[in-house]
């Protein structure tokens, strides 16, 4: 009688991505694999079993056999058993080893980098970076999967199997270039962006910030022109400040000030509810002491900053 020992994780996988594309070709590609080996993989399969998963004429495979159709449902869950068993002993390595891996979206300052790395130096809790992802998206896509013990992204952070806190509020500012009719402005209003043209990158700013300012831009009866035209904030401020291309573009106070444009000139943006918000996710279930002791002096040294700020500010005349 055949055994189970027989099967790997690679039949399984050949057998429930060709139920899903029912294309040897296609099947190939999604495992990276040649079409032989493939075709290999089910042979090797059916011939075990002693019966057929596929209904296949002349090579072409037809639809999947009623047998075939519970062979394959059993082997979804045998896979998904297994990304879950790597999942979970892979966090309760890095819980052993009290390690937190933090995951984050490129938008994410060096302010806020900065008191990540402080947190290791002062609560004795050794922290992995990761490399920065193309969207908040893909960072809470790693928290959820089991890739990283939190995740810094835009806020506001809304995923029903996750917590967030929330950390920074930093404003927007205008960069314009040198000779702009608007350099002396002590403020930049939104209707002053009427006849402009905004240089960013496609992942500049972050999807909420960008749909408010675009609807407040709307209801003064016009929308501004965008120009994706750059791989980042970097870029973007430094076709402003070279006056290669004509436009102006938009980051937050913080980023400007690390950036120090050496010509163009920074306006602070006049409506305060247009501003750059950050937060930290975590999972609900990870309970772990090195997670929240993280968390606790984050928001902590995250609102003290803040504070600071709000204190340096300037009072306004009246």
């Amino acid at each position: 009688m055949p055994t189970i020992d027989q099967l790997d994780i690679l039949d399984l996988q050949c057998v429930v991505v060709l139920a899903e594309t029912l294309n040897f070709t296609e099947t190939a590609r999604r495992l990276n694999m040649t079409q032989p080996g493939v075709t290999t993989r089910l042979n090797k399969v059916e011939r075990n079993r002693e019966y057929k998963l596929f209904d296949r004429t002349k090579g072409l495979m037809r639809a999947v056999t009623p047998t075939g159709f519970i062979f394959i449902e059993e082997a979804k869950q045998i896979l998904e058993q297994l990304h879950r068993m790597i999942t979970r002993s892979d966090a309760a390595h890095r819980a052993f080893s009290e390690t937190l891996s933090i995951s984050r979206s490129h938008h994410a300052d060096l302010k806020l980098l900065s008191t990540v790395i402080a947190a290791q130096e002062l609560e004795a809790i050794h922290i992995l970076i990761q490399l920065p992802c193309s969207s908040d998206e893909e960072a809470i896509s790693k928290l959820i999967g089991g890739e990283a013990d939190a995740a810094l992204t835009a806020w506001p952070i809304t995923h029903s199997q996750i917590a967030a806190i929330h950390l920074t509020h930093d404003s927007l500012v205008v960069v314009l270039p040198e000779n702009h009719v608007l350099h002396d402005r002590a403020e930049i209003h939104m209707a002053d962006l009427r006849n402009e043209r905004i240089i960013g990158s496609k992942y500049q700013y972050p999807a909420t910030l960008k749909e408010t300012l675009v609807a407040k831009c709307k209801a003064l009866g016009f929308t501004p022109e965008w120009l994706c035209i750059t791989a980042s904030p970097a870029e973007s401020v430094h076709l402003v400040d070279s006056g290669v291309s004509p436009g102006i573009t938009i980051l937050t106070k913080q980023y400007a000030k690390e950036i120090s444009p050496m010509k163009a000139i920074c306006v602070p943006f006049a409506d305060g509810e247009l501003a750059y918000e950050y937060g930290v996710a975590y999972r609900q279930t990870d309970h772990r002491p090195s997670l929240h002791t993280f968390l606790r002096y984050l928001k902590e040294r995250c609102q003290l900053t803040q504070g600071h700020r709000e204190k340096r500010k300037p009072a306004r005349s009246g």
